[in-house]
């Protein structure tokens, strides 16, 4: 901090010297009971209705369908972007690709709050690094605590984050992709990073502007995340239902499948599902989970994850079934009061493992819906051909390709071209396992062709798909956000107080921020950093 600056910083009695060892941990404490770790998806308490959504029907019990368990793949927002990667990385057998909105790396909090809240979020006093967590993954799967990891190097993965999150940092995303290429091929992941997005449920009509921090956290980018994330997991779908829906949100009893009260491991009494009317009718189905964050379980907002996130539509023509698990508030033991999904460890030390009371009790709703299975085989229908369907999207130096599955395709090859018309080259170094592709390494705001071949048994290729022109984005603006409490500004070195005690202030801009006290603690504010030594007030534009 700059010598006047510290001259002028006396709240707290020690501005940019870090309090106590006896301080900080009674601040983590109390951090549980007031609202640090909210933070993670800070989500305000509103109750929208549903608009074109069916009612959700008063139903005790998960109803069971002709599931095939191996189709299964998860996301989430935030918390639930840290838990949709353990639930995925733990039962690595039966999930099949993993959506991850403002996450970070598996196992990354170590077991510690402390961790989890500051280097998993902000990378303060530095961000996690991939190695050590790969490690405990690979021994955890030796031991039986997870499935082998060497199922990951078939998942789809998809990735975002919007460069104004200030929550959780674009370092803590970055991390969680290097988790996944130390396993998967890099051709199965996709890293959505350049849109302004902050830290929220990314939707193309639904919440408000894109680039505000706060309100219910679920943000109108002009962007269908939900239906990429589905389509890079699953290959090009039918179109969504923008209408009326032909399913039902069925509520149903989560206590039927833990031994104890839901309470007890912070999660709800009730959960949801989305059941579109074909697989109410028993056809054959798949499955995805998706897991809210951190103040956005249905106590607390009512239906705007469940009803707004984007899934729903998709999932009507498509028959998927979602399942929107719910966490709870909770003050006493376990210590959760913003109902995060456990990523720290608040339940139990085993969180991330198959046995962590929440994956474990999540796992068998899944299991439970997948309980009238008929054999189905998920083998695409047709005769083997040029894949079809293909659609496209992009970020900075990134380019994301799904299809239609084909009949008979063992692989797929893709291929690449710098011009229209011009003779494409094969760019995948192995065998594509399914119907999406992540090509990476290209250059921003550019226009690059591309066209796909199914591969048989027998190494055949197929005739070329139709040509698809995808551009790369420009480069986004240098963002560098922050949005954390006012004490915390201070406590990471971005704010000062003034001789007084009362005022804090923003360093380099002078800002006022807020006042010191409790307030300090529950009070958030968007910094960003705009030079060494200097922040202001705002998102990036």
């Amino acid at each position: 901090m700059p010598a006047h600056e510290k001259a002028h910083a006396g709240a707290w009695r020690r501005p940019m010297n870090k309090p106590s060892a006896v301080a900080v941990r009674l601040r983590i404490a109390r951090s549980r009971c007031a609202s640090t770790i909210a933070n993670l998806s800070m989500l305000a308490l509103s109750a929208f209705t549903m608009t074109g959504m069916p009612h959700a029907h008063a139903q005790t019990s998960l109803g069971a369908y002709n599931v095939k368990l191996s189709e299964t793949t998860v996301s989430g927002i935030s918390s639930g972007a840290y838990m949709a990667v353990q639930f995925a990385v733990a039962n690595s057998s039966i999930v099949k690709g993993v959506g991850a909105i403002a996450g970070g790396p598996y196992g990354c909090a170590q077991d510690d709050l402390e961790t989890a809240y500051r280097g998993c979020m902000v990378g303060y006093p530095s961000y996690p690094t991939a190695s050590p967590l790969v490690s405990t993954a690979q021994n955890w799967a030796a031991s039986g605590a997870i499935d082998p990891t060497s199922n990951l190097a078939n998942q789809k993965v998809w990735l975002f984050h919007g460069y104004n999150d200030g929550v959780v940092k674009t370092g803590v995303t970055n991390v969680l992709y290097s988790f996944y290429a130390a396993f998967d091929n890099a051709a199965n992941i996709f890293y959505k990073d350049n849109l302004p997005a902050a830290h929220s449920q990314v939707t193309d009509s639904w919440g408000q502007a894109c680039n505000v921090t706060g309100g219910d956290f679920v943000n109108n980018c002009g962007y269908d995340a939900a239906g990429q994330i589905l389509q890079h997991l699953y290959g090009t779908l039918n179109p969504r239902n923008t209408g009326t829906l032909s399913g039902t949100i069925q509520q149903f009893d989560q206590g039927a499948f833990y031994s104890g009260t839901p309470a007890s491991i912070s999660m709800a009494q009730y959960g949801y599902a989305y059941v579109p009317a074909s697989c109410a009718a028993q056809q054959p189905c798949r499955v995805h989970v998706a897991f809210h964050g951190c103040k956005q379980y249905a106590d607390a907002i009512g239906s705007d994850y469940y009803a707004h996130a984007g899934y729903n539509e998709w999932a009507d023509t498509n028959n998927l079934i979602v399942l929107y698990p719910q966490t709870i508030a909770t003050t006493s033991l376990p210590t959760n009061p913003n109902g995060c999904w456990d990523w720290w460890g608040y339940n139990d030390s085993h969180y991330a493992q198959k046995s962590g009371a929440q994956i474990a009790t999540v796992m068998a709703m899944v299991q439970h819906l997948a309980g009238n299975y008929s054999g189905w085989s998920g083998t695409p229908g047709g005769t083997f051909g040029a894949p079809t369907g293909l659609g496209a999207d992009s970020s900075t130096t990134r380019v994301e390709l799904h299809w239609t599955p084909v009949a008979g395709a063992a692989s797929y090859a893709v291929y690449r071209a710098s011009c229209a018309g011009c003779s494409p080259t094969k760019i995948n170094t192995a065998p594509v396992n399914g119907p999406s592709f992540a090509d990476s390494g290209l250059t921003a705001g550019t226009t690059y062709y591309y066209v796909v071949r199914a591969v048989d048994s027998t190494g055949t290729e197929s005739t070329n798909s139709p040509t698809v022109a995808v551009t790369t984005a420009a480069t986004p603006p240098a963002c560098d956000p922050y949005y954390r409490t006012n004490y915390d500004h201070w406590y990471e070195s971005r704010a000062y107080t003034d001789v007084f005690n009362v005022n804090i202030y923003a360093v380099g801009s002078n800002q006022w921020l807020g006042y010191t006290g409790p307030l300090s603690t529950t009070d958030n504010t968007l910094l960003r950093q705009t030079s060494s030594n200097y922040y202001v007030i705002g998102p990036c534009q």
